[in-house]
């Protein structure tokens, strides 16, 4: 980033439509704007106009109306012309989040719609079995990330575009159980040129049951960390695959382990029957049960779903 950055006041806060000059304060109302906004395009109110295109335009669109009650640049791409209270501000040219450099600004627009000509030419990864489309997209989403088309709010834009792209091509997508943490790795390896952590990603959350014993490992851990679960990187086990770790948690369906320092979540039926919270385990991972097989296993235990 240039050491001028039109984008933030003189603390470094971004400059927005809400008067904050607080960074943590400005992050809560953010979240809370964009999740209505979001909501909105999820139910099919917004954006109309370029819903289905998949072109530079519904990137702008989807991040236009997410953060339209925020900034006064929402939908503007780091390639765009860029007003900030009726001033012209020339686009600064690098971006460097961490350790992670993103497309030049002057390269953004050009780079944004080669990409999107390409997802046109692969008929928007129509056709594709799972497998294939899970590769495809997180292959997508990476390129996409490293483009990093907007100043803020790249992860919401890109993770709705993804999701709508998903859904034409009749799979389905959830980021619900996704933390903070691993989507950062996941971006990271991408930027480096490891593919395969994002691959890994999009396996799991292309596969319902495997996405909702993700959500429910997600949801566990959120009950008793708080948003500290963002920090940590979760993922499921893989069938086939053995792990060891702590038992970080034990319920009816599912279990939450700490192994190699990741936090793992599994199937309960892969648990030794007598272990318990706190416990070092050892298993050897099976496939995840799909909803009707959980339901049957329940009727025949009497238990109600």
């Amino acid at each position: 980033m240039s050491q001028i950055d039109p984008y933030t006041n003189q603390q470094g806060v971004m400059k927005n439509r809400l008067s904050i000059e607080d960074a943590e304060t400005l992050s809560f109302a953010e979240r809370d704007y964009s999740a209505a906004r979001l909501y909105e395009i999820q139910t099919g109110e917004a954006p109309a106009e370029t819903r289905g295109q998949f072109d530079a335009d519904h990137l702008r669109a989807i991040h236009g109306h997410t953060f339209q009650d925020v900034y006064e640049w929402a939908g503007v791409t780091r390639g765009d012309d860029l007003m900030l209270e009726g001033v012209a501000h020339k686009q600064p040219e690098h971006l460097i989040k961490a350790t992670t450099s993103f497309e030049e600004a002057s390269q953004v627009n050009a780079r944004l719609d080669a990409f999107c000509d390409r997802l046109a030419q692969q008929d928007h990864l129509r056709g594709l079995s799972r497998e294939a489309f899970s590769q495809q997209a997180a292959d997508a989403m990476s390129e996409l990330n490293q483009i990093h088309p907007f100043r803020e709010g790249n992860g919401r834009t890109q993770r709705e575009f993804m999701t709508q792209l998903a859904q034409q091509a009749g799979h389905e997508l959830s980021f619900e159980g996704v933390t903070q943490q691993r989507m950062t790795v996941a971006s990271f390896d991408a930027a480096q040129g490891n593919k395969e952590t994002m691959r890994r990603l999009f396996s799991e959350i292309t596969d319902p049951d495997r996405s909702r014993l993700l959500q429910r490992g997600y949801n566990t851990l959120h009950e008793r960390h708080g948003e500290k679960v963002q920090q940590v990187y979760l993922t499921t086990t893989t069938a086939g695959q053995e792990y060891a770790g702590q038992l970080h948690a034990k319920a009816q369906q599912h279990f939450v382990m700490r192994s190699t320092g990741d936090f793992v979540v599994g199937h309960a039926q892969d648990l030794p029957k007598a272990s318990s919270a706190g416990d070092t385990v050892k298993i050897t991972a099976t496939h995840t049960p799909s909803a009707a097989q959980e339901k049957q296993a329940q009727r025949q235990q009497g238990l109600e779903y």
